[in-house]
């Protein structure tokens, strides 16, 4: 199974290079290459100054969803714990769903919160983080719609969100108030799933079913006390908003720093709408994100940049969005990793 998932995580970024390097060299890598060695150094501390805001936000998102079930956590350990959400989000396919569990173990590790626990108050931020990003999209699109500028694929962009939050919701909607029904169709397949496991991976035992009946129905119970924790989840949203108004300023620092900026709606439209190949088997959707993104700059009427432009300020907006929490979250899990080690020489 590790060598399996090793593989698949290989895969996805060789994957990921190959699609940047394909974008680089259509729009000519010499050209992004140079203009990158021009950019204007303060504009590209900015760029890394608000991606570090961004990081920092979130922890506090983290640590305000856990500190809904009583668990005492620094502000620092919620910095520690959004970076490794995002070396674990940055090296799983599919983003956020391939690097949950991972960053649940840290929160496991890195405080009292149990595991099911942890994974509920993760979910629960995922949750809020989407919804702050479509409302980003929404006011973007919206704010067009009103100066008479929406127009062309934004129109079909503003109709495919309207689509998909309506949708969206509900299907969550429908999804919560029957929550008790799923999960107890769920428990037969999980509990086959995991015998499956035991039977190929060394040293794993199968949980029998009344166990993981327990496990789950604990996990369902934690998620509806975050849910009518409406102080915890309005800490969480304004976290989440904070950090991705990082984001998008820092899309449009790093144009600035090119001496090519774009407008502050564009960037507000773009990242939201780019977030979706946040869902494509790609390490932290490395080469999704920077394809849409350019798709998005270029192809519709919200910039009038070139496409080598466009590939420029991506690549250095992403070169820290990704490396950034990337770096600093695979220290945190290398610390975890020793102490995960020596617990078990013991």
């Amino acid at each position: 199974m590790a060598r399996d998932r090793l593989r698949t995580t290989l895969a996805g970024f060789l994957l990921a290079a190959a699609v940047i390097t394909v974008l680089a060299w259509v729009v000519g890598i010499d050209n992004v290459v140079q203009s990158l060695k021009q950019a204007d150094r303060s504009g590209v501390a900015t760029v890394a100054a608000l991606i570090g805001g961004w990081v920092a936000c979130w922890g506090l998102g983290m640590r305000a969803a856990l500190r809904s079930y009583d668990a005492v956590i620094s502000p620092w350990t919620g910095l520690l714990l959004s970076a490794g959400a995002g070396f674990a989000n940055n090296v799983t396919p599919f983003g956020n769903a391939g690097g949950e569990p991972l960053t649940t173990l840290l929160v496991a590790e890195r405080t009292s919160v149990p595991y099911e626990r942890g994974l509920a108050a993760m979910a629960a931020v995922d949750a809020v983080n989407i919804v702050s990003s479509v409302g980003f999209a929404l006011g973007g699109l919206t704010w067009l719609a009103v100066a008479g500028s929406l127009a062309g694929q934004l129109t079909v962009a503003a109709a495919a969100v309207v689509a998909a939050v309506v949708v969206g919701c509900g299907g969550a909607v429908r999804l919560w108030r029957r929550r008790r029904g799923i999960t107890t169709r769920c428990i037969d397949g999980l509990t086959q799933l995991l015998c499956w496991l035991a039977a190929i991976v060394p040293r794993l035992s199968a949980p029998d079913r009344a166990t993981v009946a327990d496990r789950v129905a604990g996990f369902v119970d934690d998620l509806e006390h975050i849910a009518a924790d409406r102080r915890s989840l309005l800490a969480v949203l304004g976290y989440s908003v904070a950090g991705w108004l990082c984001q998008l300023l820092a899309l449009w620092a790093a144009f600035a720093a090119i001496g090519t900026p774009i407008s502050a709606v564009a960037a507000f439209v773009a990242l939201p709408l780019a977030s979706v190949a946040l869902a494509l088997p790609l390490p932290g959707g490395a080469g999704g994100i920077e394809s849409a993104l350019v798709a998005v700059l270029v192809g519709t009427p919200l910039t009038t940049v070139s496409p080598a432009t466009a590939v420029t300020g991506v690549v250095l907006f992403r070169g820290f969005a990704y490396w950034l929490p990337t770096t600093l979250g695979g220290l945190v899990f290398a610390e975890s990793a020793v102490g995960w080690y020596r617990q078990s020489r013991r």
